[in-house]
């Protein structure tokens, strides 16, 4: 989960664990997050649009570059306080699967999750849902 503001990851993070998330690893920045996605896989990305360095645009423009290897498939939605339709055109455009709204609910966001791994999962062939 990538939000370069650390309230946010803080409760972004409790919400997940709350929702049954094994792991999560939490990167302060678009940089850091990039590195982790480079370093090893990820099953999705949880990130915030607007951060100093690597924006949430910029992220998806190296993650979703086919060059990034596996890690260009990685599900990932996207945390906004600003979900104009520009915003929200853009990330799609880029290829964030999922746009959740700040601040929201650990029931919107398993809700997001569950459409995000179920798409995944039925792009692989897989049957299964999670959350």
């Amino acid at each position: 989960m990538a939000d370069d503001n650390a309230y946010a990851r803080a409760i972004s993070s409790a919400s997940l664990t709350k929702l049954g998330v094994g792991e999560v690893v939490e990167a302060d920045s678009g940089a850091a997050a990039l590195l982790h996605l480079m370093s090893e896989p990820f099953d999705l990305v949880l990130m915030d649009w607007y951060m100093p360095d690597v924006s949430g645009a910029g992220v998806m423009t190296v993650l979703r570059d086919p060059r990034f290897g596996a890690a260009a498939t990685t599900p990932v939605i996207l945390m906004t306080a600003y979900a104009s339709r520009d915003n929200v055109m853009r990330a799609r455009q880029l290829g964030v699967n999922e746009v959740l709204v700040k601040p929201f609910t650990t029931d919107q966001l398993g809700t997001a999750l569950g459409r995000v791994l179920g798409e995944a999962s039925r792009a692989a062939g897989n049957d299964s849902v999670y959350v």
